[in-house]
């Protein structure tokens, strides 16, 4: 009895236990506000004003992983394109560090790469509430105008 003991049932209680503790943990809070986080979000929200000339003309679109991309380069004037290239850059660096945060605030650093995942899911879901007239890849990668 002591064997069977030792050498399955303490070794499957422990991993059930373990998994009860990982599935309880396992969704992680994405609404979770940290000084960090709400910083974060801040200066993105402040940016996104900045960007919105250019989702309107056509310049950027929303890529499939949720960010924004330049769709046609040779529509942004060249005394824009620093600007624009500075901002994205910054706007991608938020939006890794976000995630990061979110990550670290929920206790689990390593889920970084998949809430970075599931924001792109959710971008993806929400297509269709974008405003007429931008421009979004579709599923095989191709730009297409929001109707």
């Amino acid at each position: 009895m002591k064997k069977w003991l030792s050498t399955v049932a303490l070794p499957l209680m422990s991993l059930l236990f373990a998994s009860t503790l990982f599935a309880q943990s396992a969704a992680p809070d994405f609404r979770i506000n940290t000084p960090t986080i709400n910083a974060i979000r801040d200066a993105m929200k402040v940016r996104f004003a900045q960007f919105r000339p250019y989702l309107e003309s056509g310049v950027l679109g929303v890529s499939l992983k949720g960010t924004l991309s330049v769709r046609d380069p040779a529509a942004v004037p060249l005394d824009q394109r620093q600007t624009l290239t500075r901002l994205l850059t910054e706007q991608e660096r938020d939006r890794n560090a976000l995630f990061r945060e979110i990550a670290r605030a929920n206790g689990h650093p390593e889920w970084e790469e998949d809430i970075a995942r599931t924001f792109a899911d959710r971008m993806r879901s929400r297509m269709d509430k974008l405003p007429r007239g931008w421009w979004i890849q579709d599923d095989t990668g191709k730009w297409r105008q929001k109707e």
